[in-house]
């Protein structure tokens, strides 16, 4: 598909115009879950399209070669850049006033919206998972921490305990060249914590590649992403933040970091207490010596 702005086609469009004398029935069925799903469509494997329908995902991969895809990866990319078309950042946030100004509390409505949010968590967050995150992060020898944008407060708070902790960790927070200089320390020792939401940026990828060329294990904390690069992880935890073409929590997945550090603490409990005493140890010194000077 050409995706030159002057000739793109809208996804119904192109639905339009093969619905009636090329889809079978059952691809008629997965062109109005599409459309009628598309933000969330746009990031969910053909498995997963396939399981909410009862279909095989054999007849999901047909039905993108239909529309002219050479594969259901081809139109799943077609479809992400139809919502960043569509759902801008400006149009998230003014979307998410909007809903919240309708109640007339933005405060009231906004508190409730993270209470429904960490309310699914409980139904969806995979324990075991969690277990496996625990497990490398007490195996590894440095944590190397990626995340951009919005993301960096999430990184600011694990490595801010975990070095606490008196762990060894290394943040990736930026994209430019001087990224590049911390993957020399990277080692099949280590391990690499991902926090990536809603784009597979030209740094994430980069960053999970070299991971894997190293033998270095990793976990990724997301939302819409597990079902397209989840296979680079070892562990993958999915951290839901709202409806798709809306502001984003960050909520749940600060709720999830919270939950490994407390597992970690608890499992290394000697060595943590230890840590956090000669912090403190230390502060006290750097109190009186401020308080002489």
């Amino acid at each position: 598909m050409d995706d030159n702005p002057q000739e793109w086609i809208d996804f119904g469009q192109l639905v339009s115009e093969h619905y009636a004398g090329d889809l079978t029935k059952s691809e008629k069925n997965i062109a109005d879950f599409i459309l009628q799903n598309q933000d969330e469509a746009a990031f969910l494997a053909a498995s997963e399209i396939a399981n909410c329908l009862n279909l095989s995902e054999a007849t999901v991969v047909r039905f993108a070669r239909t529309l002219g895809f050479d594969s259901y990866p081809a139109m799943r990319e077609f479809l992400q850049e139809a919502f960043r078309r569509r759902v801008t950042h400006s149009a998230r946030l003014r979307g998410r006033l909007d809903d919240l100004r309708a109640t007339g509390d933005i405060f009231e409505r906004l508190v409730a919206s993270e209470i429904d949010y960490m309310t699914q968590a409980l139904e969806t967050i995979d324990r075991q998972a969690l277990t496996r995150a625990v497990k490398c992060l007490r195996e590894c020898d440095q944590v190397f921490v990626f995340g951009l944008g919005p993301s960096v407060s999430l990184v600011d708070l694990l490595e801010i305990r975990l070095r606490r902790f008196g762990r060894q960790v290394i943040p990736l927070t930026t994209a430019g060249r001087e990224f590049l200089e911390p993957f020399l320390q990277m080692t099949d020792q280590d391990l690499l914590f991902a926090i990536c939401f809603f784009d597979v940026s030209p740094a994430l990828k980069l960053v999970l590649d070299y991971a894997k060329e190293v033998g270095c294990r990793v976990i990724m904390l997301t939302d819409t992403l597990g079902s397209i690069i989840g296979d680079k992880a070892d562990v993958v935890l999915s951290a839901r933040r709202g409806p798709m073409a809306e502001f984003h929590s960050l909520v749940v997945p600060m709720t999830i970091i919270n939950t490994l550090l407390l597992a970690l603490a608890d499992e290394d409990r000697e060595q943590v207490m230890a840590s956090l005493d000669k912090l403190d140890q230390l502060r006290e010194r750097f109190k009186h010596l401020n308080g002489s000077s």
